[in-house]
């Protein structure tokens, strides 16, 4: 983390904004601050975004809500570790694959009878399409921001 004093009152930094104050707070990608705080938060948020789908059909929560949890994995590890080339075109595959298997699963098990006669796989059907919605949820949210990274042109330069 790089602290800088100035003894003006504005400064340009290297996106073109002004900046007012006395100090300077280098909160780019590469801040240790935002790596050890993203390091230590990682496996909790992706623990709490799968035991928010999971539990969907018991408590208030669900495949959306759960697919914003993981959507926000993407953000917090795209503003750590900004990489260019992601490949968005695969995530897209991936989108479309799971997008399918939401239409596909309850079409198939109406015409097929199952959940009429066997009253348990409910709970089953409930949380598999919450899985299923979770994973769409946080793949489009998660396109959706490095799309929106690529073309605004932030790149490796993050200041907040």
């Amino acid at each position: 983390m790089a602290v800088s004093d100035t003894n003006t009152n504005t400064n340009k930094d290297s996106l073109g904004a002004i900046r007012r104050g006395v100090r300077d707070i280098d909160v780019g990608p590469e801040s240790i601050i935002l790596q050890l705080i993203v390091g230590l938060l990682y496996p909790f948020m992706l623990l709490f975004g799968f035991y928010v789908i999971l539990n969907g059909h018991y408590t208030p929560g669900g495949g959306f809500q759960g697919g914003s949890v993981l959507a926000s994995l993407f953000v917090a590890r795209y503003v750590v570790y900004p990489v260019e080339d992601t490949d968005t075109e695969a995530l897209h595959a991936i989108q479309r694959v799971f997008l399918s298997l939401i239409l596909i699963a309850p079409t198939v098990l109406l015409f097929t009878g199952l959940v009429a006669r066997y009253p348990g796989y409910r709970s089953i059907y409930l949380t598999t399409m919450d899985i299923l919605i979770g994973v769409q949820v946080g793949f489009g949210l998660g396109v959706a921001v490095l799309r929106f990274a690529f073309f605004q042109g932030v790149g490796k330069t993050w200041h907040l």
